[in-house]
């Protein structure tokens, strides 16, 4: 698979968050604390997941409108 699709990222790098993330015991609908910064900030980013591989995570509907009606 591409790297542009997953690929690696150092293990050190901090800014890379894990996923899943964890969610809040009070509501454990909602989504995580951790997303919602992401989709305020970074609707678009990456993320490590169990295998270490790093895919990108879409969030906000707007940022994945525009990726999905996107031609190319």
């Amino acid at each position: 698979m591409s790297d542009t699709l997953t690929g690696r990222v150092d293990e050190a790098t901090p800014d890379v968050p894990d996923y899943p993330m964890i969610r809040s015991p009070r509501c454990p609908l909602a989504p995580p604390p951790e997303a919602l910064v992401l989709n305020s900030v970074k609707p678009l980013s990456r993320v490590r997941i169990w295998d270490g591989s790093t895919p990108w995570l879409i969030t906000g509907y707007e940022t994945i409108r525009a990726l999905f009606t996107d031609s190319r």
